[in-house]
This record gives C-alpha cells, sequence and structure tokens, in this order.
C-alpha cells in the first residue's frame, strides 16, 4: 500500500492547510520558497549536528557521523533541539529539516530509543504523516500548480523550491499534479 493510500484525504488536506497556515504567519506565499531554517527558526528550533550535542556519548557521535542511514532527529521538544545528519546534499537537508518540523507541528511522540544512537524511535503511521506534510511545508499544491502554469520543468521546480527532483516528483505523484521533466 502507497503512502497516498495509507493516508485519508482529510489528512492530507489538512497538511495543506497547515503549509499554508505556517507560509502565511512568516509572509511567504505558496510560490515562493521556504527555507527550513526560516520554519524551525519560527518554531524556536535550535539545530546541531551530531557532534554539537554535548550530551551525546563519543560512541554515538561517531555511529551517527558515519551513517547515512538517518536524517534528523528531534532530541529535545521543550527547548525544540533537532540534530541533522550534516553528511546530506542541501535539497535532502530541506527535506529532512521539513520532515521533523512536521512532527512537531503534528505533535508526534517518541516511542521508544534506539539503544546504540540514543535516537527516538516513532511508529510507521507518524514517519508517513510527517513525510507528507514535510512535502507540504517544502512544495504546497498552490505552489506546484503556479510552477506547472509558468511551464515550468521538474529540475527548474527543484532548484526554486531547494528541493531536490524526487520530491518534486513525489509531489506531482501525490497532487496530481502534471510535472513534466
Amino acid at each position: 500500500m502507497s503512502l497516498i493510500q495509507r493516508l485519508s484525504p482529510e489528512f492530507r488536506q489538512r497538511c495543506e492547510a497547515i503549509a499554508t497556515e505556517q507560509r502565511s504567519l512568516l509572509r511567504v506565499r505558496s510560490f515562493e520558497p521556504l527555507p527550513a531554517d526560516t520554519l524551525a527558526a519560527k518554531l524556536g528550533a535550535t539545530l546541531f549536528t551530531p557532534d554539537q550535542v554535548t550530551n551525546f556519548e563519543p560512541e554515538q557521535v561517531a555511529v551517527l557521523l558515519a551513517s547515512d542511514g538517518w536524517s534528523g532527529v528531534i532530541i529535545s521538544d521543550r527547548p525544540l533541539w533537532i540534530v541533522y545528519n550534516p553528511h546530506h546534499a542541501p535539497a535532502r537537508y530541506e527535506s529532512n529539516l521539513m520532515h521533523e518540523i512536521a512532527h512537531v507541528l503534528l505533535n508526534h511522540q517518541p516511542v521508544g530509543f534506539d539503544p546504540v544512537t540514543g535516537i527516538p524511535k516513532r511508529k510507521q503511521n507518524n514517519e508517513d504523516e510527517a513525510t507528507y506534510l514535510g512535502g507540504c511545508l517544502q512544495i504546497p499544491k498552490r505552489g506546484l500548480l503556479w510552477a506547472t502554469q509558468r511551464k515550468m520543468l521538474l529540475p527548474q521546480i527543484a532548484t526554486h523550491f531547494g528541493a531536490s527532483e524526487a520530491m518534486v516528483q513525489f509531489r506531482s505523484n501525490v497532487t496530481n499534479v502534471l510535472v513534466k521533466c
């Protein structure tokens, strides 16, 4: 079952509304790029790489810095602290951070901790929801429509929104807004 099939139409509409609301609060229109750092700052988040977290054990830091198998994690919600993988490309960083911000906006709670890395775990449904909302935050449906009306191609849309081409394709697929390559 695909992500779009696992999430209700009502939830997907709610995500578009959340993305619109967050952009409105920042005075960023749907067709303008919204850097994840800007949204994180609005939410009062502090961003860290693993080696900047003083209470991580050296072994944890080494495992996290050597691994491409993780993207980001919330290690505290009050204050909001997000640790991100510094080895990911800028477009992936944007997606990773929007995903973590989506967990905050959806009030998701961790369900345990990985014994090796100490990273909080989450339910698959929460991950699916955060993936969807993260995409909405990065490229709202109205922004995607704006881009296609201007005959922008997939790589141009990706560059405009600071997103990966895979994210643009994902948003095209889940919104049924046809994007040309």
